[in-house]
């Protein structure tokens, strides 16, 4: 909010009017008592009033939308479910307290988008625009709070069909995460149709069919992936985690032998793989499996840096160029990190 003098002194009783104008938007005395405000007044009404009430207000108009532009509203982290024939467009205010270093969530608003309406969750209310497409009302919502792409996509079950256009809808996200409920099918064909517009890809079922299947997978040109599965683990083999090409990578639950993890640390100390890409690798076996950390470091040289002795051992492997890789076993857990 302004920190200079009100503009208005009215304001409890303008800011009402202004609400009660903005909902019912088919009135048509709303846009000669709202457009006709001194700009001041205007602006600090846009600056105070719900953010359903500001995009409703965006919606009456072309002036109205870049006035809610020119506002500089904001939102956090927009995220965007898909279901069978629609989206669900999720967006959140955060509050940043005085004297915290930290923000706090103020609210958050879930909107089901289909051609020629949008739906308020739990409000019970529904914008129609006849022009309108579920693209348009994409484009719509993040233009007028500033944000250039959409930090989650999350696939939850649809038909294959809608898999390009929800390319068209999403050129770009942060995170694209395929849910459980979607077949093998289309969990397979939606990682590979639309990981190339993801920063970070996370997926929820097995898809991999045979050894060269898993190799076409982990020589992709990943920053960031997470695999999560734990009734059907994934094999990997030492084969496997030489050819990796992925920055950042999260198994659960992997299917590996202590002693394919100990040839894989002595290839690494050997210096063969000076090129090799991969920064941090977490595996997590399944629940009944211990890893056994004589067999993992038998034969390599290294270095326990436990910091604390409440925390699980870690140890530091210096190889002769200088690089050096850190690893974390923690019972059924081990993680590689390049230093």
């Amino acid at each position: 909010m302004p920190t200079s003098a009100n503009p208005f002194p009215l304001r409890s009783s303008f800011y009402h009017s202004f609400c009660i104008l903005v909902c019912h938007s088919a009135v048509q005395l709303m846009p000669i008592r709202v457009l006709s405000l001194p700009v001041a007044n205007l602006q600090y009404v846009l600056e105070c009033v719900d953010t359903c009430e500001l995009i409703a207000f965006s919606l009456c108009s072309k002036r109205t939308k870049n006035l809610v532009t020119a506002s500089k509203r904001t939102i956090h982290s927009p995220t965007a479910y898909v279901f069978e024939n629609h989206v669900h467009f999720v967006i959140r205010e955060y509050t940043f307290p005085q004297d915290f270093n930290f923000e706090l969530l103020r609210q958050s608003f879930k909107f089901h988008f289909y051609d020629k309406r949008a739906e308020l969750d739990g409000r019970c209310e529904v914008w129609k625009k006849q022009e309108f497409t579920q693209k348009d009302w994409i484009a719509h919502f993040l233009k007028i709070f500033h944000q250039s792409t959409i930090h989650t996509l999350g696939i939850m079950n649809t038909s294959l069909s809608y898999l390009d256009t929800i390319k068209q809808f999403f050129p770009r996200c942060h995170r694209l995460f395929i849910s459980a409920d979607c077949s093998k099918e289309l969990t397979k064909i939606a990682f590979f149709k639309l990981f190339p517009i993801a920063e970070k890809v996370e997926f929820m079922k097995n898809i991999f069919d045979d050894e060269n299947d898993i190799s076409k997978f982990l020589t992709q040109n990943f920053k960031s992936l997470s695999f999560k599965d734990h009734k059907n683990p994934l094999k990997l083999t030492l084969d496997n985690l030489l050819v990796l090409n992925i920055t950042d990578l999260t198994i659960d639950v992997a299917n590996i032998r202590e002693k394919e993890l100990n040839r894989f640390l002595k290839l690494w100390m050997k210096g063969n793989h000076t090129f090799y890409r991969p920064k941090v690798i977490k595996l997590s076996l399944e629940d009944e499996i211990e890893i056994n950390c004589e067999e993992v470091f038998k034969g390599i040289k290294y270095e326990d840096v436990q910091y604390d002795e409440d925390d699980f051992p870690t140890f530091r492997l210096m190889r002769g160029d200088g690089k050096e890789i850190q690893v974390f076993i923690a019972d059924n857990y081990i993680d590689f990190e390049v230093v």
